[in-house]
Order: C-alpha cells, then sequence, then structure tokens
C-alpha cells in the first residue's frame, strides 16, 4: 500500500491528470504497481523520484513499455511506475554537425520521421519503432540489424541525462562527436534496465540517409548451407548494412541489407547473389530497392525479438557467442529443442554472433532446453517469458564476468535499492 502522503505530495508535483490508479497495464511480470505517474517536465520527473527516494517507495521507469518482460519480476510489494513518455521533444538538432539531442520519452518512429526531412537517421532499429522509446532502448540496450555498418547505441550516444536516485540531475558526455574525456560514465547506463539512474535526455551522432539501398533475400535448403555464405561474407571485402540469418524449421535464409552509392549497392547486389549461388542457394531475389522500400521490408526483421506478443507457451532468448561458433550454437540450440518437442524459429546478426531464439512448448520443455542451452553457452539471456518461468531461471545467463563490481557500482548509484530492484543482474 502506497502511504497516502506520497499519492498527495506526487499529485501536487506532476499534476492530478499525469497521475493514474489504473494500473493494470502497467503490470510487471505479472504484477501491477499501485500508481503510475507521467511527469511532464525533466524537473517535475525529479522531484518525484525525490519524493519516492525521501519515502523509500520504489519506481520502475517504464518508456513504451516494449521491454517490460525482461529481466526478473520486481523485488518489492508495492512500487510506482515513472513513465517518460511525457518527455518527448527534440531539446536540439544540428544538422551541419550530425547531432541531435532528444527526450528519452521519444519514439523512434517519431526520431526518424523528423531526421527523414534532413535526409539523416539514427540506425539503432529497434523492435516496434512506434511505441519504443530512445531511453527504453538505451536502458535495455537493444540492438538492430544495421548493427553491423553502424554499431550499437553504444558506438552513437555521445552524451546523456540522467535523474539519480535521490532525484539529483546529472550528465555526461556533451554534443561533440569526438569527447575525450576520461572515464565514460554514459556507458554505464546502457543496458543496466534502469537500476542506476532513469534516462531523461540523450545526445546521438547522426549518419546521412543512404543514396541507394537494396535487400536481397537468399534460401537454403539445409542451415549448412547458408553458413557457407555466411563464412564467404565475412572472408570477403564486402561491408552489407546487415546480414540475418533466419531459420524456421528445416528452411534457413539470408537477408542482406545493402546500403551507400548507388554502384556500391549495385556491385553488392551482384557479389552476394553469385557468393550465394556458389554456396548452394535454391533461390535468390532481389527483394527490394530504394531506401523507403527497403526499410517496410525490414520492419518485419527488425521485429524479430519484440516481446510484447508473447504467446502464452513462448520463451524469447538472447544468444551472444562469438561469430565464429555461431553455427555450432545454432546446431546446439536447434538439437535441443528437437529433443525437447520444442518449435524454434531463430534471427541472427549472422556476422556479429548475436541471435534470438523463440521456442514454444511445455513449461517442463522450456525449463529442460533452458538449463542444457545454459550448460553449453553461458551467455544466454532470457528477454521473454511468463511470470512463473521469468521468476524462475536464471535469466541474466551464467558466469557473469565482474558480477562483484556490478554489485559495488549498484551500491554506489542506488544504495537503498530503489531504481528498478531486483529487476537487473545485481
Amino acid at each position: 500500500m502506497l502511504p497516502a502522503s506520497l499519492t498527495r505530495q506526487l499529485a501536487a508535483i506532476v499534476g492530478p491528470d499525469a497521475l493514474s490508479e489504473e494500473t493494470a497495464p502497467f503490470a510487471v511480470h505479472g504484477r501491477a504497481p499501485a500508481l503510475v505517474i507521467t511527469p511532464a517536465t525533466v524537473e517535475d520527473l525529479a522531484r518525484a523520484v525525490a519524493a519516492c527516494h525521501a519515502a523509500r517507495v520504489p519506481l520502475v521507469p517504464w518508456g513504451g513499455g516494449t521491454r517490460q518482460r525482461w529481466g526478473r519480476p520486481v523485488a518489492a510489494e508495492t512500487f510506482v511506475v515513472l513513465r517518460t513518455t511525457g518527455l518527448r521533444s527534440i531539446l536540439l538538432h544540428e544538422p551541419d554537425d550530425l547531432t541531435i539531442s532528444v527526450e528519452a520519452g521519444m519514439t523512434f518512429a517519431a526520431l526518424n520521421a523528423a531526421l527523414a526531412a534532413h535526409n539523416q537517421m539514427l540506425p539503432l532499429d529497434p523492435p516496434r519503432p512506434e511505441q519504443s522509446t530512445v531511453g527504453g532502448l538505451l536502458a535495455s540496450g537493444a540492438d538492430g540489424p544495421r548493427r553491423l555498418a553502424y554499431g550499437t547505441s553504444r558506438d552513437l550516444l555521445i552524451g546523456i541525462r540522467v535523474v539519480e536516485a535521490t532525484g539529483r540531475i546529472s550528465k555526461a558526455g556533451g554534443m561533440v562527436v569526438k569527447n575525450v574525456s576520461g572515464f565514460d560514465m554514459m556507458k554505464l547506463y546502457l543496458g543496466s534496465l534502469g537500476t542506476l539512474a532513469i534516462i531523461v535526455s540523450a545526445n546521438f551522432k547522426l549518419i546521412p540517409r543512404p543514396r541507394a539501398a537494396a535487400s536481397l533475400s537468399c534460401f537454403f535448403a539445409q542451415p549448412e548451407r547458408a553458413f557457407r555464405l555466411i563464412t564467404a561474407l565475412s572472408a570477403s571485402q564486402l561491408t552489407p548494412a546487415a546480414v540475418e540469418y533466419r531459420e524456421d524449421g528445416a528452411a534457413a535464409s539470408i537477408e542482406a541489407r545493402i546500403e551507400g552509392l548507388p554502384a556500391a549497392v549495385e556491385r553488392h547486389v551482384r557479389d552476394v547473389r553469385r557468393m550465394a549461388e556458389e554456396a548452394g542457394a535454391g533461390a535468390v531475389s532481389l527483394a527490394a530497392e530504394g531506401f523507403a522500400e527497403v526499410e517496410r521490408r525490414w520492419a518485419g526483421f527488425n521485429d524479430a525479438p519484440q516481446t510484447v506478443d508473447l504467446a502464452a507457451d513462448e520463451l524469447v532468448a538472447r544468444l551472444s557467442c562469438l561469430p565464429g561458433a555461431l553455427e555450432a550454437a545454432l546446431g546446439d540450440a536447434r538439437a535441443l529443442a528437437a529433443r525437447e518437442g520444442l518449435a524454434l524459429r531463430v534471427q541472427a546478426r549472422a556476422l556479429g554472433g548475436v541471435a534470438y531464439l523463440r521456442l514454444r512448448g511445455g513449461d517442463e520443455a522450456l525449463r529442460a532446453w533452458h538449463a542444457a542451452m545454459l550448460a553449453r553457452w553461458p551467455h544466454l539471456v532470457v528477454i521473454g517469458a511468463q511470470p512463473a518461468l521469468a521468476a524462475e531461471l536464471p535469466v541474466w545467463g551464467a558466469a557473469l564476468a565482474n558480477l562483484d563490481l556490478m554489485r559495488r557500482i549498484k551500491q554506489e548509484f542506488d544504495p537503498e535499492n530503489l531504481l528498478n530492484p531486483g529487476r537487473y543482474v545485481v
């Protein structure tokens, strides 16, 4: 039960219209919060955080809600959901410098629509971009297919502003692409699931939109032949923007996204097609041409890791391994799924060693698959599961490096353990 005095205090800070006791849509792993607040300014958000800190009431940051199945259940009986969607403005855009500063609650669809007017883009490719927010993507450290060419949010982020557990506003980095400061504080917040601070704005370096783009689909009767193409691409001097391996049942395919100058795109399409045929592709087709058409086609591929529409018998996991070990790791995942009678779908960053695995079946079979897979591949993170499984499984994987250091950092940033308690590794 939330103290009535805190409810009144929060209503006075954010305004009664920004406070809601209709909490069921904001349940985390099946547990609804006591209250939902949506501050309209960073200052109001900071005051609300300070009030909860003084009352020792935990907070769960909430952007678009697309990755709230990640992590473990909240380790508190009572908590408040703090939405960032009231913060959705572009604070500063310098098109000539290819930099932008935006508030954390802005969606990626809105951000990239604004950038399109300047022929620029932020190529992070989150699932559900019309719902996914900038802050949510940074807090979860999610990736997208074009990390192959442009890197992840870690590579594109140049500055950040956060509200700490006590309500203090602080910042790191700036608006300069080549920051040369000492310890890079902002990287601490990436992927920490809001357990160290609440991200309220972020600065990015931008990429000019490519002049040409194409998408090539290569279909294979067996996964082994698809990996022949992956090996050939890895050894080549080609620079595709994304190469996704997809597997559903016995069939496998490689989707190659190519961007750049028209002559370079044309050469890549020709060379990838030839290499796919040499690897034994059953069919190769030019699936899309032009930036807008390629964007539409790849929206479905970007959505592969989404966990918003999780089925009642589904588990979604992210596997990380060395790129050269990906074929063996997926072979294990496939064999173990067959042994347990599970249906398996795979989409992998083929040249990067990151794979998203979607499995469907009974809880016992999912438990057995996860235990066996984790024993062989310790960097296996569960990003979507029903609440009972999420509470039971070691969702962050095994053999976690620097665990003691992570505990000490959490203790330093949030000694009362009030920010998303229990959700992350420590």
